[in-house]
């Protein structure tokens, strides 16, 4: 009989009392993901007081660049959609910002702060909304654990007999607490992807330069770096709205993608820019990488009136790895010069940095 009524009481323990905590209080539930609306309020926020300044430096362009990434990565949850009308539209906001953002000319602190002002105020009504709800969650379960903590006493006390029972539920739950933490860092790495087309973001590509840039400098393992911006793309978006135009970007990224080796890695570096990068990879191999992306893009056929080529296509930049680059930002610019001259010599082409 103490067995049975053990057993029940573990029973009900395991499947109703932890797995209700774990929905209000763990990583993968509902509530917990309210910093994440707190983080994106600030990084927007920092972003705001950067484009105040003068004079807007390279440097405090590229950190607000990496800010919005970070502020839109942390916004595009599952639970903020679900739950709060305002959550599309301020990442409607900040993809409109990005696309402005990206133009020769950033946008002055009075346009934005028209995009991003609504966004903060979203965030804020997500903050007080799982405050809110966590507050009247948390009393409820203060009595349940208070009391659920009684009967445990009083239980083990009463059943010391069948404690490896006990010593069973901890395991469970010490395994599930594991799971929630591997759980966890599979967001983060998501964190590192552009939300929109899959790729790898900004983020992610300054990182990766940065450690196949001192591997490379430790005599370990040559890359290259090819820089991509898809020709004539404002004029696509213009002619079909900015819906097509995002249909087609994720098309483009997915093409090129399928011509990738395993190793070999996809970014969106911003806007309708990409980049790749080719470890232990240089000269014509390098080459026929590049060239294999710039022609899936071009089988894709979609339509695109105002290129000459008639459809879609993408112009290339590349660049690989020499003893004289120092900085990831080095390579990064000479693979754009590299861009900049294959667009400005007929585009849906690759030029090549010989260094």
């Amino acid at each position: 009989m103490s067995f049975s009524i053990v057993l029940i009481w573990v029973t009900y323990e395991v499947r109703w009392f932890y797995p209700e905590m774990q929905r209000y209080f763990g990583d993968a539930g509902t509530l917990a993901g309210q910093q994440l609306a707190t983080r994106s309020r600030t990084y927007i926020q920092n972003s705001l007081e950067a484009l105040g300044k003068e004079p807007l430096t390279e440097e405090t362009l590229k950190q607000v660049k990496t800010n919005l990434d970070l502020a839109y990565g942390f916004l595009d949850i599952g639970l903020y959609r679900e739950r709060y009308e305002c959550t599309e539209s301020s990442l409607a906001l900040l993809d409109d910002f990005d696309l402005l953002f990206n133009k020769p000319d950033p946008p002055d602190s009075t346009t934005s702060l028209a995009y991003l002002l609504p966004v903060i105020q979203c965030a804020t009504v997500i903050e007080i909304g799982q405050w809110n709800r966590r507050s009247v969650v948390a009393m409820d379960m203060v009595e349940s654990i208070d009391w659920h903590q009684r009967v445990f006493l009083w239980g083990t006390i009463l059943f010391y007999v069948i404690g490896i029972g006990f010593w069973w539920m901890h395991e469970k739950q010490r395994r599930a607490f594991m799971q929630s933490i591997k759980d966890k860092l599979k967001w983060m790495q998501q964190a590192l992807e552009d939300p929109l087309t899959g790729a790898h973001n900004r983020r992610a590509l300054d990182s990766d330069l940065l450690s196949h840039l001192a591997q490379f400098k430790r005599g370990a393992r040559p890359f290259s770096l090819v820089m991509c911006d898809i020709d004539y793309f404002k004029s696509y978006n213009d002619a079909f709205g900015h819906a097509d135009g995002d249909e087609a970007l994720k098309k483009v990224v997915s093409a090129m993608t399928k011509t990738l080796r395993a190793s070999d890695r996809i970014y969106r570096y911003g806007g309708e820019e990409l980049a790749i990068i080719l470890p232990d990879t240089e000269g014509k191999e390098a080459m026929d990488v590049a060239m294999r992306a710039i022609e899936a893009v071009e089988a894709l056929d979609i339509t695109n009136p105002d290129s000459p080529y008639g459809k879609l296509t993408i112009s290339a930049g590349l660049a690989s790895a020499a003893a004289e680059i120092e900085e990831s930002d080095t390579l990064i610019r000479l693979a754009d010069e590299k861009l900049y001259e294959a667009k400005s010599t007929g585009k849906n082409r690759l030029a090549v940095a010989w260094i």
